[in-house]
């Protein structure tokens, strides 16, 4: 709850008034399934309370290294009085030395990054583990993570990301792993075995927000 609060930038980190929180987050979030495969939004049902099928996944179908893929995903709608105002999806993968648990938040287009909170992870510290520096996750506001083609189109650049080029930011100086895992993380759970059908779905249909 409070890394999603975070991430939207309506609280900060080390914030640890529960009731607070938990009023925030109840007036201004709405948490649901999505069907992976067919993009459709699960009826009213909580991420805690799904049942949902896992199959295991080929080596060549997965670079980000989650061994299984689940039918359902996590998805939390950022509102105001039923107006969209973001949507943050829930992603995984690996980096250098572990898995790496992150919210992504996106404006209501589906494609354009807002922030990019990871609230878990044990990368190498003043290396990998900046993954959380803000100075670092500072570029990432405004880029694009699907081209017109609605495909995954993010890069991960060792040095020199263009400032105008929407689909690149700069990697971590001297962790080099853990910024390839960023990439590969992001643009899986941004595609086809990902968010991408329900994005998809979003950038044809109205979305009706009710918790």
């Amino acid at each position: 709850m409070a890394a999603i609060i975070q991430v939207v930038g309506l609280g900060w980190a080390g914030e640890t008034d529960t009731r607070t929180l938990n009023a925030l987050y109840h007036r201004r979030v709405i948490a649901r399934q999505v069907n992976l495969d067919s993009g459709a939004l699960l009826p009213n049902a909580s991420p805690k309370n799904t049942p949902q099928s896992c199959v295991s996944l080929p080596t060549d179908q997965d670079p980000e290294q989650i061994r299984q893929r689940c039918t359902t995903g996590d998805v939390y709608f950022i509102h105001i009085n039923d107006e969209l105002q973001q949507i943050i999806l829930a992603i995984y993968g690996k980096g250098a030395k572990s898995m790496m648990y992150a919210f992504v938040a996106l404006t209501p287009d589906g494609r354009t990054v807002k922030n990019l909170l990871h609230y878990q992870q044990n990368e190498t510290p003043f290396l990998g583990a900046r993954v959380e520096d803000p100075d670092w996750l500072r570029q990432w506001t405004g880029k694009k993570l699907l081209n017109d083609d609605a495909q995954p189109a993010l890069k991960v650049v060792q040095s020199g990301a263009d400032p105008q080029d929407v689909y690149t930011v700069d990697s971590i100086s001297g962790a080099t792993m853990t910024s390839t895992g960023v990439e590969k993380n992001v643009n899986f759970w941004i595609g086809e075995c990902g968010y991408g059908p329900f994005l998809q779905r979003l950038a044809r249909e109205k979305l009706l927000l009710s918790h």
